[in-house]
């Protein structure tokens, strides 16, 4: 009967039970969306930093932690094989020789600094998604002569390997979802020069677009719009074994690919090449080499893998993910605790006006309740009636809430939520523009608990006003 009473009470103000309503599902949509962005954003920037980075785990010599020389390799690079081969949560491995280095294109009059990563090419595949990031050339496919080196795109902007024109072919291959039809139509009747440098080019997209289109559009405009002169000879410099002096230009080398990533930092550091061809140079031999990259089914196998190689192969200095990237891993310990601390907030701002809501509608029925009261509803159940109204109410909200929430987040889980226009300071950060939302359905539960919660808590107050009227002074209330 309470439950019964309590549902058609609600009802009796329409237009207030349905504005708490609404504000309750909006509540409800913010605090899961915020969650869902956050999570999505940091479950991303985890994925990246694993699988183009620094792998789930990594082996190196303890010697080369304290100094990256090229002497400081893995000792007994065979017996560290037959672990990793039999070794359970080992999907893949991949080893690594790895140098500070200065490269030059004397043609281009470039010169800077690169991490240079001798890897086999197959095997750094199945650990390493660089190879699906690439946007010009390709990833050290076998070429005779002059060995290839793949760069990121920050690090050919460093070297004057990219220039950017808008041509006819590719106004042509434009995808019409990515760019408004206003947009391309300036785009067309943009100049079609050859722009030397990335300046030069911004300049023109803020003449041709509206401050809004450049502030969203830019990033991207730019990126398509590039052009990656690959062929170009490159000279580094490398140490030899026995002399950790580094050797003016003494291996040479090919621009054949372009990779771009959502970590400009990474992009405009790191460069890749094929292991052999690096070990002509340097000296080394195949069983040489200064990291061992390695991928487990997922994160947490991953720990347990490092811990177990450190029984099986002491003096050696093996991290797991979350030692190699420890704010990776304090962004995974504290991304669910933020998403329910922004949750809390919404539901504490959601509190007072279901407090005030049911405090009018307790005071809006003084003489009804003391007639309740008169003819014979104890307290008990007056307090009931009170809090069956509120947690109705706010539970209608949430359902509402939590079922456009689901779409939503259903739909943007596929099609991604775009923050182009603030790329490019994401990227700098190492963080995609492109974010996916992510809510699993115990957080869900969770929320719609929390839901409950509050609203069980909110009633208490305008319940207990209930519970102190008395009956006849109640029935003399106009």
């Amino acid at each position: 009967m309470i439950l019964s009473l309590g549902w058609k009470n609600i009802w009796r103000n329409k237009t207030r039970s349905l504005v708490v309503i609404i504000a309750v599902m909006l509540g409800i949509f913010g605090g899961v969306m915020a969650s869902g962005i956050m999570q999505g954003w940091i479950e991303q920037r985890i994925h990246t930093s694993i699988y183009n980075e620094i792998a789930h785990v990594q082996i190196h010599d303890s010697a080369y932690m304290e100094n990256e020389e090229l002497k400081n390799i893995i000792k007994d690079y065979n017996q560290v094989e037959g672990v990793l081969d039999t070794m359970k949560g080992v999907t893949a491995w991949s080893p690594r020789v790895k140098l500070m280095t200065m490269a030059e294109i004397p043609t281009n009059g470039a010169i800077g600094g690169l991490i240079l990563r001798g890897v086999d090419p197959e095997k750094e595949k199945k650990v390493c998604e660089i190879y699906r990031n690439i946007v010009a050339g390709d990833f050290l496919e076998e070429r005779p002569g002059v060995p290839s080196i793949v760069l990121g795109s920050k690090a050919a902007e460093t070297f004057k390997l990219v220039n950017y024109q808008i041509t006819p072919s590719k106004l042509k291959a434009i995808n019409p979802d990515d760019f408004p039809d206003e947009v391309i139509g300036k785009v067309e009747k943009g100049t079609q020069d050859n722009f030397e440098n990335k300046r030069d080019f911004e300049k023109e997209l803020r003449h041709i677009l509206s401050k809004d289109e450049y502030d969203e559009y830019a990033t991207k405009l730019m990126k398509y719009f590039a052009y990656y002169e690959l062929g170009k000879k490159m000279y580094i410099s490398l140490p030899s074994k026995g002399d950790n002096e580094l050797i003016s230009g003494n291996f040479a080398v090919k621009v054949n690919g372009i990779y771009d990533t959502d970590n400009d930092m990474w992009d405009g550091m790191n460069a890749y090449v094929d292991r052999q061809a690096m070990n002509k140079i340097t000296g080394l031999t195949d069983t040489e080499v200064h990291e061992i990259g390695i991928i487990t089914p997922d994160r947490e196998t991953g720990v347990n893998v490092a811990k177990n190689l450190g029984k099986y192969l002491p003096g050696y200095h093996i991290m797991s993910w979350r030692e190699a990237s420890p704010e990776i891993a304090m962004y995974t310990d504290f991304s669910a605790v933020m998403a329910y601390i922004y949750v809390a907030i919404i539901l504490l701002a959601l509190a007072f006006g279901i407090i005030n809501t049911m405090m009018m509608a307790v005071l809006e029925r003084i003489k009804e309740l003391g007639m309740l009261m008169a003819i014979g509803m104890n307290k008990k159940r007056v307090f009931g009636m009170i809090m069956t109204e509120s947690v109705l109410l706010t539970l209608t909200g949430a359902i509402f809430g939590m079922v456009f929430s689901g779409i939503i987040l259903g739909i943007l889980g596929r099609t991604g939520l775009n923050f182009e226009m603030f790329s490019e300071g994401f990227e700098a950060m190492g963080y995609a523009s492109l974010i996916y939302p992510k809510v699993s359905v115990l957080d869900y539960l969770i929320t719609t608990l929390l839901v409950i919660i509050t609203a069980v808590i909110s009633a208490i107050w305008p319940a207990r006003k209930a519970l102190k009227l008395n009956p006849v002074e109640a029935l003399r209330t106009e």
